[in-house]
């Protein structure tokens, strides 16, 4: 009996390691593992407020052009990952599915990209804004309305404006 809860133990610690379980989600941490720059790709700046940044390039912050997004941010696996950590699913892409309604009800639905970001370019959308997250036949849905779609703006290490972390996979 006791090889049995050993193989038990073992293969529970592998899963928990795929999982980026192995500290209480209450931890800070790049459960990825992939610490990423501000390079011009899906993966840029991760954790960052995504159209804040974009609006100080825009207005000649750093001499160079950005697209306009309407609504933006980074998806992670855990509560409390650090800015600059590659969010998504830990190890690779995923089939995740972000829907953003406006105040006016209409519906956006975007990809996550491999880095955890997901975005739509526009020049706007009617705030406030809620949000759902899809992923392998679950859901997660924002409770209450955002005044912005900035999103990591509230969805923060710790959470700032009643976030309580990042946005997370369900």
């Amino acid at each position: 009996m006791r090889p049995r809860v050993r193989r038990r133990a073992a293969a529970a610690a592998v899963a928990c390691a795929v999982a980026a379980c192995s500290a209480p989600d209450d931890a800070v941490m790049c459960s990825t593992g992939r610490m990423v720059g501000t390079s011009e790709n899906e993966d840029m700046a991760p954790g960052q407020t995504c159209i804040a940044c974009h609006a100080f390039t825009n207005s000649g912050g750093d001499g160079m052009e950005a697209p306009n997004f309407a609504f933006a941010g980074t998806l992670y696996t855990r509560s409390h990952e650090p800015d600059g950590c590659a969010g998504g699913v830990v190890g690779g892409a995923a089939d995740v599915e972000i829907e953003v309604r406006s105040a006016t009800g209409d519906r956006f639905v975007v990809p996550m990209t491999a880095g955890g970001n997901f975005m739509l370019e526009a020049a706007g959308i009617a705030l406030p804004v809620t949000a759902t997250v899809r992923y392998q036949g679950r859901t997660r849905t924002m409770v209450t309305p955002a005044p912005t779609g900035d999103c990591n703006q509230c969805h923060t290490v710790d959470g700032d404006s009643g976030a309580p972390g990042r946005i997370t996979l369900p």
